[in-house]
């Protein structure tokens, strides 16, 4: 019994330093990467290690809530850049779509606007949601700064 309370106090462990080194790796890429292969801005590929990153340090950092509130808005702000490019950044993009069915899968080329349009609502939802952690965070920082006056 004691084995399984341990193996779970190790898990967050494991998985926040794996997904903080994935994100370093891609943000590594974002940096030094050959110009080859690249479909987004450096600054894109570099905010989406930046959520692998901030996703490691988010569960690494849990017993800390006012470290924990800083990393969560800052993950949905970096997560939020990447999909509003996504959906309303400039320049054209390469959508395809494909549907699955038991045993048959059709993919096609999907349209710029229909695929940017997909994304919005989701864009505009991350980034309401990055300002409103933004808010908790900032109104915690200022209450925190009150109780220790």
């Amino acid at each position: 019994m004691g084995q399984s309370g341990d193996g779970a106090k190790q898990n967050p462990i494991v998985f926040g330093l794996l997904a903080a080194v994935v994100g370093l790796i891609y943000i590594g890429i974002a940096i030094w990467g050959s110009d080859t292969g690249f479909h987004a801005p450096r600054w894109v590929v570099g905010m989406a290690g930046g959520t692998f990153l901030l996703a490691g340090l988010a569960i690494l950092g849990q017993g800390y809530p006012h470290f924990s509130g800083l990393v969560r808005a800052l993950l949905l702000t970096a997560f939020g850049a990447v999909v509003t490019w996504v959906s309303f950044g400039p320049g054209e993009r390469q959508f395809s779509s494909t549907t699955s069915l038991p045993f048959i899968s059709f993919s096609r080329s999907a349209s710029d606007l229909s695929e940017r349009i997909c994304f919005a609502p989701g864009a505009i939802l991350v980034d309401g949601l990055a300002i409103y952690l933004w808010y908790l965070f900032v109104r915690h920082w200022f209450q925190r700064d009150l109780r220790e006056d």
